[in-house]
Formats: structure tokens, C-alpha cells, sequence
């Protein structure tokens, strides 16, 4: 549909998603030719108000429908070229023709009858339908059912007509009277009266000419019948005449009358056709719905857009309650979306869903998803071979020139379809070069999806924000595709298994497998075990579930402890306090002892002795207090009680590094008491180096510091080599990583390391590394 105005890349999106199909299905359910014209003359590019008063009528209707008010279904004639021509002066319309502007009328009462029928949003409407009543009243009593003046058309006309029928009538008895005269019966080739020239005439035989005084009007074909006029029936005939064409007068006059009196109402005419063209069209939208399984949509103001059940609605026409629906999102927390998966397998029929359902929405059609749709002023779609043989493009060439229109034009506002972004050329260079556009398309915060084949774009996902990953699902038992859409994985291509599937040779196939193998990378196998992968994950998350379920029980353990210790430490503070207040009390009266002897002058030397004694404690405090532990000193954790060790000292702000349970904590200096004579304790969990004679395969490094477990990492890979194994397992679990890390860095910097690799899900998944040795 190239519509004038419309931007070249709008009718570009539309032509790529076969929108014409949907307009032509809508227009099949209109009831007349208003209906089909609002539909043809509907385009989606229009401002988000009047998309929203389009979903407006659509509700309304819905509703009346559902409460049991039907509008009329009926054909209608195409008045409008007569109304234009009723327009211009001395017009006249045929009686056919004001019988068509009869019916139109007709129908606006109708309609406007089952606008009232219930009060509604359009029952205001239905004042504008109604029909000139004057008019309808006029055309109604001068005109039958083909389009002929009744009788009642005028006093005059009723008259003529009358006097018509009396003349007719009184011409034909007299000729009869010469059919049935004895004398002349073998004059007649017929007993019939015939019109010839506007005249009654009577079938003489050639035979008899002259038998009889008559004036010849015609002759038969053969020559054996003279049709004449008895020269006494002239008279009669010419009154006929006569009065025929009085009456022909008549009947002009009267159509121009009523052509004149439908020009008057012209206007309102064609606004009535205008709002019946609106309401079939509404209606016949309705019923497309119904018959593609569709629900009333919503349009949000932003360039977002989260559905649910979203179906192809071509689909939907052709295969009822067959077609698989599928969640789609973007615009939230995500700008792009890449999906993969294998040919055959709906990834374009999801582009064309996503656009087609919303320019359906902005046309006020049901869609074929529930959820809420964007507005997007712009949008855009590569889709399909554009090659052009007599513009010398060939497929790429031709993408890339549609390509570098959307990047000229589309914008934060911009809905963008790709479908298989980078095809037609060297994998890399199309890898690199769909790469690129979409890290162009994701700095425009250009809503996006995409579909694509190539690994690159796969990766370019996973690592990139706001971009998603999906892939259509594919059924490997029965080699068939799924057409399900399976967020956060990449679905693998499948082509080789399409192949096989549709008859390729088989030692042809096995070659290019073996090719293939010789040349995948891991993740990809990876794909291809989506299902153990997914388990895994789930198995995962099964664990994390208990360990957060742990984690909360020993936390409220802890509490528990903390509020013993705080106990604890209130009655130590207490108990302190009251001992520094004898101290206090026993030295202030020391002191004043002190004091009176150096008043009266006695013993000075011991005076001065005795203050000193009773400032030694405080000066061994002062000492104390402004000292920190010194590293690798063991004492014990006051708050929980817990021995422990330093590990690095921060005298700027008065805190100790401490070992506790696994984690390495910051804590005030004055928390940790040391005190040599205290042993830590092994921790739960922590393990001891195993040799390879003890425990041959794997070694587990869990719970133990980042120095020590990197110790007993050598000491196991020393006596791997040493006894000739090939391969070793280091279970280091998933945690904070910093033991992974420890273990990928030493693999990569120990000579006898050849491969490092991350141990398969039935294996430990991520929490474990299997080491290659040479």
C-alpha cells in the first residue's frame, strides 16, 4: 500500500510484512462498498491520539456486540458519483439512480435506529445518520422497487396516466373491431395488435395491400407482412401519442425535481456515508478478529512494548487455533533483542507477527497477542531478498543500501526489524558488518530485533547490556522445530540435521558433520545439550535455594550469638566499670593522702613514690589501648567469641583483618583480644592436601585461604606428573571466584598445564576445572 505521504521506509515495512494481506482479509468482512473504501483509505502512520479514538470505537462496538446490538449488514449502491453530479445545476438523475440514493437513505435510517438502540459513546452518532426526512418521505412515495415513477409521484402525473390507460384502451377496441370483421379475416397475417413507431398498428398480408384504406408503417423481414395504420384510427393514435409525451414531460420534470431536492442534501449525505463506512469497517474488524482468534489491543505512549501469546495473524486466519504463541519484550530492560535458532524454525514469522499485530493496532483492528503494544512513529524492516537484476543489486547490496536507511532515520523512537542481518557475503565480513549496525542501532536506543545465524551476533548478545538472547526451540528427537521462542539461550542453527532430515545423501552428510566437529566450539556443543544445561541450571538454583535457606537459618544463629555476646559484653562493661570505680575510689584517696603529706611538709620522696605506683596502671592502659595486634597473632573475636588470627593491621583507622569461618573480615582492633596461648581450630568444610596415591583425581581446594590452596595446587600437580597422569580435577566450587580465578591463572602460567577447561554439568559445572598436563 503506497500511500501518498508516507515516508518510503513506512511503505518499505509495510510491503515487507505483507500488510495488504490483512487489509484485504478486513475488507472481505465489510458488508458494503463504504466499508471497503474507510478500510483502503486507513493507514497506520497517524498521530497516537487517533489511534487511540480508533481503539476507542473498536471497544465500543465490542461492547454493544456483547450486549446483543448488531448495526445493519446489507450491500449498498455507490451513490457518491451521483451525488456529485445532483450537485450541478439543471442535473437530472434517472429513476434507477434515485432509487440507489432511496436505498442509501434507507440504510441511514437503519443505522441510526441501532445507534439508539442502547446509550452508548456512539449513540450521539445517530444524529448525524438520520436521513432527510422530507427527502426519504418524497423519493420513497415516487418511486418503486427498479427505480420507476409510482403514480403518486404527482397529481398531474396520477392524471395523464389515468387518461393514458383510457385512450389505450379505447384505440385497441376499435382495432380489434377490424381484426374480428368477417369480411377482412383473410386480410390479417395475425389476430394481434402491434406498436410500430410509437403507433398501434395492425399485420396486413402483402397479398391484400390496398384492400383497405391504411398508411404503411413497416414491413416484416420477408416481405409477406405490411404493418399498417387504418386511416380511421389516426385520430386515436395521435391523441395517444400525444399524451405519452405529455406524460414523458411529466416524469422529467418530476426527476428533476427530486435530483434538485438530493443536491440540497449532499452534504449530509456523504458525512452519513462516511460514519456508515467507519461503522462497517469497525465491524468487519471485529469479525476478522473473531476469526483469527484476536484480542481489543492497548497502545502505550512509550517505544516499549511486553506481549504475550503474540501469533502471526496470517497464520491465524489459515491454521485456527494452530499456532504456537509466544512472550515478547523490549523496551524496559532491554533495547535489542537477537534470535537464533534453526531455518524453518518462525524466526521471521515473529518479526512479521511483532509488526504486523502493531500496525493492525494502529489501524483500530483486534491483534493476535494480549499484553501492550508501542507506539513507534518510525518503523523500519529488512526482510526477505530485495536483489534487483535491472538495478545491478545483488542480496547484500541491496540489504545493506535498505540498511543504510534505517540508520539515517531511525531514532529513539524507531521500531526495527532484521532478519538475518549480515547474510549474503563472507560469514566475518557479515558478522562484523551486523555487529556493528546493531551496536549503531543500540546507541540510538533504537527498539530492535534481529535474527541472525552467525556466532559473532550470538556473543555480541551475551556480553553486551541492554541486548537479550533467544532462540526458536527445536525438537532433536523428532528433528522438528518447536516455534517456541526460549529466552537467555541461543538456539543453534540445526542446518545440518534440516539436511539430513530432507533427503541429503548420507555419506555426503557424514562428510559434512565431520567438518563441522573438526571445527565447533565448545559453547556451541553446549547449545546443542541446552536440555542437560537447562537442567543443570535448574538443579543449580534448587541449591541456591537451600543455601539461601542455610544462610538465613545460620544468620539468625548468628543473631542469636550477637545478642548472647552484646549480654556478655553489657555484663563485662559492668563489671569493669565497678572494679575502675573501687580503683578509682581506693587511688583518689591515695592521692589525697599523698597530697596531705606533701602539704605537712613529711616524707616527700615516699609522697612522690606513691603517686607514681597509682599511675602505672594507667599508663600500661594507655599503652595497651594505643597499641594493635601485630599480624598472625591469635586471640579471640570478643562480639562472637571465636579465635581467630590477624592477617593485616590498619593502624590509620584502628582495625584488624581477621580469618573468620571462610571470610576474611575488616574489624575494630578493640574487638580482638589477643591471647598467644589460644589454638584456632579447623573450620568446617576446610580440607587437607590429598597426594594422587591418596586421592588420584581430584583435589579439593574449598574453605582453605587463596595461599594455601595455590600451595596445594602445586604440591598436586608435582605428583601428578610424577606418577605420568595425563589430567587432574580441582574442585574449588563456585563462591566468590577468587579460587577459580586462582586456578585459571595457574593454569595458564605452568608450563605443564597444556588445556584448562571448565568441567561438564554432570561433573561440577562451574565449580570445578579439569587441567590437561603434558
Amino acid at each position: 500500500m503506497a500511500v501518498a505521504g508516507v515516508a518510503p521506509w513506512q511503505d518499505s515495512f509495510w510491503r515487507a510484512l505483507d500488510a495488504s494481506d490483512v487489509q484485504s482479509a478486513w475488507s472481505q468482512h465489510c458488508g458494503h462498498i463504504y466499508g471497503r473504501r474507510h478500510v483502503a483509505a486507513t493507514t497506520p502512520w497517524v498521530p497516537l491520539a487517533e489511534i487511540h479514538d480508533r481503539l476507542n470505537w473498536l471497544a465500543w462496538l465490542s461492547q454493544r456486540f456483547s450486549a446483543g446490538f448488531l448495526l445493519p449488514v446489507s450491500d449498498l449502491p455507490d451513490v457518491e458519483p451521483l451525488l456529485v453530479l445532483a450537485q450541478r445545476p439543471g442535473a437530472v438523475l434517472s429513476g434507477r439512480d434515485l432509487r440507489a440514493v432511496l436505498d442509501v437513505l434507507t440504510a441511514q435510517k437503519g443505522y441510526a435506529a441501532a445507534l439508539r438502540e442502547t446509550r452508548d459513546a456512539l449513540t450521539g452518532l445517530a444524529g448525524e445518520l438520520d436521513p432527510p426526512v422530507a427527502l426519504l418521505r418524497r423519493l420513497s412515495m415516487a418511486l418503486d422497487e427498479e427505480g420507476e415513477l409510482l403514480d403518486t409521484a404527482s397529481a398531474d402525473l396520477a392524471l395523464l396516466r389515468q387518461r393514458l390507460r383510457v385512450s389505450r384502451s379505447e384505440l385497441q377496441r376499435f382495432l380489434q373491431g377490424f381484426l374480428r370483421n368477417r369480411d377482412w379475416q383473410e386480410y390479417w397475417q395475425d389476430q394481434v395488435i402491434v406498436q410500430r413507431n410509437e403507433r398501434y398498428v395492425l399485420p396486413l398480408k402483402a397479398s391484400h395491400k390496398g384492400r383497405i384504406k391504411a398508411i404503411v408503417h413497416d414491413r416484416s423481414a420477408s416481405g409477406e407482412t405490411l404493418f399498417v395504420e387504418p386511416l380511421a384510427a389516426v385520430d386515436l393514435n395521435n391523441q395517444l401519442v400525444q399524451d405519452r409525451r405529455a406524460e414523458i414531460q411529466e416524469q422529467e420534470r418530476i426527476l428533476r425535481a427530486l435530483s434538485a431536492a438530493v443536491g440540497l442534501e449532499v452534504p449530509g449525505i456523504v458525512a452519513a456515508l462516511r460514519h456508515m463506512g467507519r461503522l462497517d469497517a469497525v465491524r468487519a474488524g471485529l469479525e476478522l478478529g473473531d476469526a483469527c482468534g484476536g484480542f481489543l489491543p492497548r497502545v502505550d505512549a512509550a517505544a516499549a512494548f511486553d506481549l504475550q501469546a503474540l501469533r502471526h495473524p496470517l497464520l491465524c486466519l489459515r491454521h485456527p487455533g494452530q499456532v504456537v504463541g509466544n512472550a515478547l519484550r523490549l523496551g524496559a530492560d532491554a533495547q535489542q533483542l537477537v534470535i537464533t535458532g534453526p531455518n524453518t524454525g518462525g524466526k521471521t514469522a515473529i518479526l512479521k507477527a511483532l509488526g504486523l499485530n502493531h500496525l493492525m493496532a494502529y489501524m483500530g483492528l483486534p491483534v493476535t497477542a494480549e499484553g501492550t503494544l508501542g507506539y513507534f512513529p518510525k518503523c523500519f524492516a529488512v526482510i526477505g531478498d530485495a536483489q534487483d537484476i535491472h538495478t545491478d543489486l545483488s542480496t547484500f547490496s541491496a540489504q545493506v543500501q535498505r540498511l543504510r536507511e534505517v540508520l539515517e532515520h531511525a531514532d529513539a523512537h524507531s521500531l526495527v526489524l532484521l532478519d538475518e542481518l549480515g547474510n549474503g557475503t563472507d560469514p566475518r565480513e557479515g558478522g562484523a558488518l551486523a555487529q556493528a549496525v546493531a551496536e549503531a542501532l543500540l546507541a540510538a536506543e533504537c527498539c530492535t530485533l534481529l535474527t541472525s545465524h552467525l556466532e559473532v551476533m550470538k556473543r555480541y548478545a551475551l556480553s553486551h547490556a541492554g541486548v537479550a538472547l533467544a532462540g526458536m526451540g527445536f525438537d532433536a528427537e523428532s528433528l522438528k522445530p518447536t516455534y517456541r521462542l526460549l529466552w537467555g539461550v541461543g538456539g543453534a542453527s540445526q542446518g545440518l540435521v534440516i539436511a539430513r532430515r530432507v533427503g541429503m545423501p548420507a555419506p555426503l552428510m557424514n562428510r559434512a558433520e565431520a567438518l563441522y566437529a573438526e571445527d565447533r566450539e565448545d559453547w556451541e556443543r553446549w547449545e546443542a545439550q541446552r536440555g542437560t544445561l537447562l537442567q543443570a541450571a535448574r538443579q543449580a538454583m534448587d541449591e541456591a535455594v537451600l543455601a539461601r535457606d542455610e544462610a538465613t537459618r545460620v544468620a539468625r544463629h548468628l543473631e542469636r550469638e550477637l545478642a548472647a555476646a552484646r549480654q556478655e559484653r553489657d555484663k563485662a562493661a559492668a563489671a569493669a566499670r565497678a572494679e575502675w570505680e573501687d580503683i578509682l575510689a581506693t587511688a583518689r584517696q591515695q592521692v589525697r593522702q599523698a597530697i596531705a603529706a606533701l602539704k605537712s611538709g613529711r616524707d616527700t620522696q615516699a609522697a612522690t613514690a606513691a603517686l607514681q605506683r597509682l599511675e602505672a596502671p594507667f599508663r600500661a592502659e594507655e599503652q595497651r589501648v594505643d597499641s594493635l595486634p601485630a599480624v598472625g597473632a591469635r586471640g579471640l573475636f570478643l562480639p562472637l567469641r571465636q579465635v581467630t588470627q590477624v592477617l593485616r593491621a590498619d593502624p590509620a583507622q584502628r582495625r584488624v583483618q581477621i580469618q573468620l569461618r571462610g571470610k576474611q573480615l575488616w574489624v575494630p582492633a578493640a574487638q580482638f583480644a589477643v591471647d598467644a596461648a589460644l589454638h584456632i581450630p579447623k573450620e568446617k568444610g576446610s580440607t587437607q592436601y590429598a597426594t594422587p596415591e591418596d586421592h588420584p583425581w581430584r583435589l579439593d581446594l574449598r574453605g582453605q585461604l587463596r595461599e594455601d590452596a595455590l600451595a596445594a595446587l602445586r604440591r598436586h600437580v608435582d605428583g601428578a606428573v610424577a606418577a605420568g597422569r595425563r589430567q587432574v580435577e580441582i574442585l574449588h566450587g563456585k563462591g566468590n571466584g577468587v579460587l577459580a580465578e586462582m586456578v585459571r591463572e595457574f593454569a595458564g602460567q605452568d608450563p605443564r598445564v597444556s588445556q584448562w577447561r571448565m568441567a561438564r554439568p554432570e561433573h561440577g559445572g562451574g565449580g570445578v576445572s579439569e587441567l590437561e598436563l603434558r
